[in-house]
Parts: C-alpha cells; structure tokens; sequence
C-alpha cells in the first residue's frame, strides 16, 4: 500500500510540472519525483541489493540531481522569464486531465488477470504519470517546461517498465537515464545559439 502512495507522489508532482507557472518551481518538483523514484527500484528489487544499490545511484545522480541542476543553470544563463502558463489555460488541461484519468481506468481494467507486483491504483498513477508528461508537449510553450515534460514522460516509462516486467536486464534500464543527455545536450545549444537567447528575452 505504501508504494500505491508513492505512485500517488509521482503523479502529483509530474500535475504540478504540467500546471506551474515559476520555471524555479518545476525544476524543484522535478528533483522530488526523481527522488521518488528509488522506491519502485527497491519494491522490483527486494531481492537482488547489489542491483538496486547501483540503480538507485544512478537514479539519483541522474535523475534527482544532474537533470534539475543543469535545467536550472541553462535558465539562469540564459535569464529565462520566470513565469510560464499552460497553452490553453488551466482549464482545458484539467479537461485533459479527466480524459486521462478515463483512458488509464479503462487501460486498467484487466490488470487483475495479470502478473505484476502492483496494485491497479498503482497502475493507474503510473499511467496517469506517462500521460501528464505527454500532455506536457500538448499544453506547454516554454521549451524549459518542455524538456521537463519529457523528463515526467521517461519517468513514468521507467516506472512502468519495472511494474510490468520486474528486474529487468540492467543494459535495459540504463537506457531510461537518456533524459540526462536530452537535457544537457539542449542546454549546451542553448547557450551556443544567439537566436535562442534573443527570442526568449522577447518573450
């Protein structure tokens, strides 16, 4: 039940990344679900420590510290406008939101005949988080808000790999951190294009 809760966490923070307006604010509740993450590692891998030690170490330099850390230096280079609003407003994404929550309860609705080690609320929050950082893409302009929309959106794939298929290859799971590289990688271009800086001053 514990973990259920956790997945609730997940799904809250990955909201507050969709509807937040202070980029300051996005990058802090980014870091929280990256430090989140170490629970769905310890539940699928309860019994092989050395695994999840290693795992989890890379979750949170990855995901808890290197990808906010470097989010938040490129917006203080490039002095960003603090404040970003969703594209349609808040309450067309809440009516994303509910259609969401209806397509994940009907995802879910054989999840009893199946094998995994969560519970179908569990299930739901996970799908829910997939799908808010999808919507990300559909609702954000901000290319900041963006880049950590996909970061919820890796997340919650991480996340549901591991519910669906426990213990899987390591290989596998380090794919999930290329999240890090997207965002390094953008704030590297960032900082080398003139063009970029002098349209977001605009904004």
């Amino acid at each position: 039940m514990i973990y259920d809760f956790v997945y609730l966490l997940l799904l809250l923070t990955g909201i507050v990344v969709l509807v937040e307006n202070r980029l300051s604010h996005i990058i802090v509740f980014l870091s929280l679900q990256g430090f989140l993450l170490i629970f769905p590692v310890v539940q699928t891998h309860e019994g092989d420590w050395e695994h999840a030690i290693s795992l989890i170490s890379l979750v949170v330099l990855f995901k808890a510290i290197l990808t906010p850390w470097i989010l938040n230096w490129t917006a203080n280079k490039s002095k960003m406008n603090e404040s970003t609003t969703p594209r349609f407003g808040y309450l067309a994404t809440l009516l994303f939101m509910v259609l969401g929550l209806v397509l994940a309860v009907k995802i879910t609705e054989g999840v009893s005949l199946l094998s995994i080690p969560v519970h179908k609320i569990g299930l739901i929050y996970v799908i829910l988080l997939v799908y808010v950082g999808i919507l990300c893409f559909v609702v954000r302009r901000n290319w900041l808000a963006l880049i950590a929309g996909f970061c919820v959106f890796e997340n919650g794939i991480f996340v549901l790999t591991m519910v669906l298929d426990k213990g899987l290859p390591f290989g596998l799971e380090f794919g999930s951190f290329l999240d890090a590289i997207l965002v390094i990688v953008s704030g590297g271009i960032l900082q080398l294009s003139p063009h970029m800086h002098i349209k977001e001053r605009k904004l």
